[in-house]
């Protein structure tokens, strides 16, 4: 049995070292919300205040009235979802080394487990809802209307990604008051969508002179779009919002600035090891994450439906 000083050496050990793993490789997606607030001790926070577009009035007379106005202000907010954890136990004669260090297979699996979480959240927020009001309780659903449709520019039969789906998607979040010329949205490619997207001549031919990258497997922006790479639809990888990126059979592509979003964190990832007498004395290694990504404006969040390959 260790005594109480090796315990909290090896508590000490792998809160460092998942925590510098993390730090090292940190997940695909939750680092790309707009902003990031530690909300430890809160249940719920306004995120902050958006306001309907101010113009500027006419002057129409000399030392007249001001054109004051009112205007519509909206709060957002952001709730605590609730923490998850895992506790796997190490037998007495697996756990033959006290310390814990970054080779450690618990250290190494467990980094990968809360990074997985915190990308399986980040979905979960872009596809939930948004909420405002008063006391933020007020639900906001996703926008019916921010999408391109499965069948555009294809009378009626669906498609994958192709280029009249991408030009529509940039016209329609033009004509919503994204510039391009300012920003890139971003596109969540799946690999059937990343496999349409190396199929369009166009696409390919801006390889040629750019120093081969399509060669080597990596994808350009096009279009003024960047896109990422990421298996949405795997189980695995997203256990929690996997079903939520196909509906009805149409792959949904998350397409978002980043600014759209917010992620609140209230635990990063917390770890402490136990010796448990109850499990004759096998070693357990708590793990704890706790956060949540909300939508803040509706307008800078779509997605593109596209029809899996058979």
């Amino acid at each position: 049995m260790a005594d109480g000083t090796t315990v909290e050496a090896a508590t000490v050990d792998y809160q460092n070292n998942v925590s510098f793993v993390i730090g090292e490789k940190p997940g695909k997606l939750y680092p790309l919300a707009g902003t990031t607030k530690n909300y430890a001790g809160a249940i719920s926070a306004k995120i902050d205040n958006e306001f309907d577009d101010i113009d500027l009035q006419d002057k129409t007379t000399k030392n007249g009235d001001t054109n004051n106005i009112d205007p519509n202000m909206r709060a957002r907010f952001i709730h605590k979802p609730g923490s998850a954890n895992i506790a796997p136990l190490i037998d007495r004669d697996a756990q033959k080394e006290t310390s814990v260090d970054l080779a450690s297979p618990v250290v190494t699996q467990t980094g990968k487990g809360v990074t997985r979480y915190h990308d399986d959240k980040f979905m979960l927020g872009f596809w939930g809802d948004g909420y405002t009001g008063e006391n933020g309780m007020t639900r906001v659903p996703f926008r019916a209307g921010n999408r391109v449709p499965i069948d555009f520019g294809s009378l009626g039969s669906g498609t994958g990604v192709t280029k009249k789906k991408l030009v529509e998607l940039r016209r329609v979040m033009e004509n919503s008051s994204i510039d391009f010329e300012e920003s890139s949205p971003i596109i969540l490619l799946d690999p059937d969508a990343e496999s349409d997207l190396f199929s369009i001549e166009e696409y390919i031919k801006l390889d040629y002179g750019d120093g081969a990258p399509l060669s080597r497997g990596e994808i350009k922006p096009w279009l003024g779009f960047r896109f990422m790479k990421a298996s949405l639809g795997n189980k695995k990888a997203y256990p929690r919002s996997w079903q939520l990126f196909n509906q009805g059979g149409i792959n949904r592509l998350p397409v978002f600035l980043p600014e759209g979003l917010h992620r609140g964190v209230w635990t990063e990832f917390f770890g402490r090891v136990t010796e448990r007498d109850d499990k004759q004395f096998s070693w357990q290694f708590y793990a704890e994450a706790e956060s949540a990504v909300v939508r803040v404006k509706e307008e800078l969040c779509w997605y593109l439906e596209a029809k899996p390959v058979a």
